[in-house]
C-alpha cells in the first residue's frame, strides 16, 4: 500500500497499469485467491464496454482454428487428469459458469476428481478435494476514448501432492499452446467487436 500511495503521490503511470491489473484479478481472487499456476494475457480493443463484453461472452474455442488444433493434441495428456474426457474437442460449454457480472467479469471453471455437475461459486471456492480445479477469467475495463482492455487470466490449483506432482509435468507440456490459444481468442474478440463497431457507425 505505501508503494502505491508513492506513485500516486508522483503520478507514476504505474498507478494505472496496477489499478488495471487489480481489477483483473478481483473476481477471481473471490473463487480462487490460492493457485500454482498461472497465465496473463491482455488486448486492447476500439469498442465499448457493453459490445465487448458481450462478444467476450460469445467466443469459443472452437472459433479458433488455432485452438482446434492443439485442442485434438491437447486430448492426450488431458486424459490423465480429465475424466470423463469429452469425446469431442472441448468448448466453454464443457467449462463450469461461476461468475457473470456484467459489462466487467466473466469466469469459468473446471474440478477435477469428481463425478461433473452444477457448482456455485461458493462450493468451488472451498472444494479440496483430490484432483485439480481450474477459473479461467475475463475482465472487460473501460480506457475511455472508446477503447476497452480484455484481461483473460487462468488459474490452477492442485488440492493434493499427486496431482501436483503430475501437473507440473502436464504443465510444462500445454502451457505454451495455452497461451497461444488465449492469445488467438482474445484476436478473435478485438476483429469481432471492432468490425461490429465499424458497422453501427
Amino acid at each position: 500500500m505505501k508503494f502505491m500511495e508513492k506513485l500516486r503521490r508522483t503520478g507514476h503511470k504505474g498507478v494505472h497499469i496496477l489499478r488495471l491489473f487489480s481489477t483483473m484479478t478481483a473476481a477471481l481472487d473471490r473463487l480462487l485467491p490460492r493457485y500454482q499456476f498461472v497465465e496473463r494475457h491482455c488486448i486492447t480493443v476500439r469498442a465499448g464496454l457493453a459490445a465487448t463484453f458481450a462478444t467476450v461472452e460469445t467466443v469459443d474455442l472452437s472459433d479458433s482454428t488455432i485452438a482446434k488444433t492443439f485442442m485434438a493434441l491437447w486430448r492426450i495428456p488431458a486424459r490423465l487428469f480429465i475424466n470423463p474426457l469429452p469425446e469431442r474437442s472441448m468448448t466453454v460449454q464443457d467449462f463450469i459458469p461461476l461468475l457473470r457480472e456484467p459489462p466487467r467479469d466473466l469466469v469459468r471453471g473446471l474440478v477435477t476428481g469428481v463425478p461433473k455437475r452444477t457448482w456455485t461459486a461458493d462450493e468451488f471456492a472451498v472444494h479440496d478435494q483430490p484432483g485439480f480445479k481450474l477459473a479461467w477469467g475475463f475482465c472487460v475495463t473501460d480506457l475511455g476514448d472508446g477503447r476497452c482492455r480484455v484481461d483473460t487470466e487462468t488459474r490452477v490449483l492442485c488440492c493434493d501432492a499427486k496431482t501436483k506432482r503430475w501437473f507440473n509435468l502436464y504443465w510444462l507440456v500445454i502451457r505454451i499452446p495455452s497461451g497461444i490459444i488465449r492469445l488467438d481468442m482474445l484476436r478473435i474478440i478485438k476483429q469481432r467487436v471492432e468490425a461490429l463497431s465499424i458497422n453501427r457507425v
